[in-house]
């Protein structure tokens, strides 16, 4: 049986994330959602070194459990790419969604807004706030600031180099309807054409919660292909 292990963004759960994907598994996968540090029912906490704690955090059950692949979804995305980099004998495959290997110029300041709007997002959207509370508990407000602090000043890029390594089979799925994602599968289908890109149309940020059948059978084709 082939194991998936799906690894969800930003303040969200394996469970709010990918419940769609689990349920069109068919026989012969097992799905595997973690709860990455700081979210969730996960046991360990966020930590400053957020990134790199949480990559081995998730190296430390592959390893337990065997080769396996990867689905990420943003910062999940930004995971599966550098565990494919660091340990690609533990990988059978990787799928990334709402990922681009670097920010770009004109997102810094963008980024930056966000970054103080989150900090204070009790007062800014109460309701976005209650719903962190309700899935992590009250560990929600210290994980919140410790992934914002490193996806906004110390984004885990992929240099072209390591880009160009990746031997693992990839699949890059984003949307059309961010223009720095559409430029991010353009630039890594250049510097690795082993790379399997697509882009589904009408599509932001979170691909396989916008638009789940879709997503579905295209994730599907691909762990198929590389059974």
């Amino acid at each position: 049986m082939k194991r998936v292990y799906f690894l969800h963004g930003f303040m969200g759960t394996g469970e709010t994330h990918f419940s769609n994907q689990v349920s069109s598994l068919g026989d012969g996968y097992e799905a595997i959602l973690i709860d990455l540090p700081g979210h969730g029912n996960s046991p360990v906490e966020a930590s400053d070194n957020y990134f790199e704690d949480a990559l081995k955090y998730v190296i430390s059950q592959m390893k337990q459990e065997g080769e396996v692949f990867l689905v990420g979804l943003s910062l999940g995305a930004s995971l599966a790419i550098h565990i494919a980099l660091r340990e690609p004998e533990l990988v059978k495959g990787i799928v990334l969604t709402g990922y681009s290997p670097y920010i770009p110029e004109e997102l810094i300041s963008v980024m930056e807004k966000q970054y103080e709007f989150f900090l204070n997002i009790e007062e800014n959207d109460k309701e976005t706030a209650e719903y962190f509370m309700s899935l992590h508990g009250d560990k929600w407000h210290k994980t919140l600031k410790k992934v914002l602090y490193q996806m906004t000043y110390k984004y885990p890029s992929a240099t072209p180099e390591e880009i160009k390594s990746i031997r693992v089979p990839m699949l890059l799925l984003n949307g059309s309807n961010e223009m720095h994602e559409v430029e991010a599968a353009t630039y890594m289908k250049k510097l690795n054409n082993d790379i399997r890109v697509g882009l589904v149309p009408d599509t932001g940020h979170t691909v396989n919660i916008e638009e789940p059948a879709i997503y579905n059978k295209i994730l599907t084709t691909f762990l198929e292909a590389n059974k």
